[in-house]
């Protein structure tokens, strides 16, 4: 993994990523989930598509 020098950002930048780093953290590093019990890769049902009358579409 390289390693980042921060030191050429501002102050506001190195907080910036800092808090962004942080966030990361809490969203990925907590949830070891394993792959096989995330979202399933079936497709799921949906309702049939009904195209809109001629009429419909040119109505103001």
């Amino acid at each position: 993994m390289q390693t980042l020098n921060l030191e050429k950002l501002p102050d506001f930048a190195r907080h910036e990523l800092e808090d962004f780093y942080q966030f990361l953290l809490q969203k990925y590093a907590g949830q070891q989930q394993d792959l096989n019990e995330s979202v399933p890769l079936a497709p799921r049902l949906v309702k049939p598509f009904e195209p809109l009358p001629r009429e419909a579409v040119y109505e103001r």
